[in-house]
């Protein structure tokens, strides 16, 4: 009898919507291509319109930062069917992408990365040239230029960017900026190292 009473009050819940599928998350985002993510401590996941978990919690997903309406907030999204991830090396956090099922598609290599958009992101790769010996330290002078690219989702380059500049590192971590942004399907908007002009290009 015991047993009866409490299947029927779990039925009685579940047909009010009271059942609980996913405890003590410290916070949720808003659905995008019909995945939120949730997390819990230092580590996010994603779970479907159905509240069940399709990426477990992992501490790579990168957050990044979105409008609501006077409310700012930042968390990973899937944009395109991928989100993007990073890791550290050698100091320096590297950006990649997973697709839905939490594969890994493109490895974590570019020192900043975008969200695609029509099938297209903006990456920035740090490029080393030896320009010198020093005779003193024994050592050759390098020099560490940021160049910009277009890629698709298959990480195949698509263009070189206009804007190479000098790269020093960030002592916090923080990936340098980018000069460019998508402006419209196949045209980028692209700042000079002077940073005062913009040129626009067609991809």
């Amino acid at each position: 009898m015991k047993n009866l009473v409490v299947l029927i009050i779990c039925l009685a819940m579940q047909s009010f919507g009271y059942a609980q599928i996913i405890e003590n998350v410290d916070d949720i985002s808003p659905f995008y291509e019909e995945f939120s993510a949730i997390k819990k401590g230092d580590q996010w996941a994603f779970i479907n319109r159905k509240g069940i978990k399709v990426i477990d919690f992992r501490d790579d997903l990168v957050c990044c930062k979105y409008e609501t309406g006077i409310i700012s907030d930042t968390y990973p999204v899937f944009s395109e069917g991928m989100c993007l991830i990073r890791k550290l090396i050698e100091g320096v956090y590297h950006y990649g992408y997973i697709d839905k099922n939490g594969n890994e598609i493109i490895a974590p290599q570019y020192i900043n990365a975008s969200n695609f958009k029509d099938g297209y992101a903006v990456v920035i790769t740090v490029e080393k040239e030896i320009v010198g010996f020093n005779k003193v330290l024994g050592k050759n002078v390098v020099s560490n230029t940021l160049k910009e690219y277009i890629i698709d989702t298959s990480g195949k380059t698509i263009k070189l960017l206009d804007n190479a500049r000098n790269y020093i590192k960030s002592k916090d971590k923080t990936p340098p900026f980018f000069y460019s942004k998508f402006i419209a399907p196949h045209l980028i908007a692209v700042k000079t190292t002077d940073e005062k002009k913009w040129n626009i290009y067609e991809f």
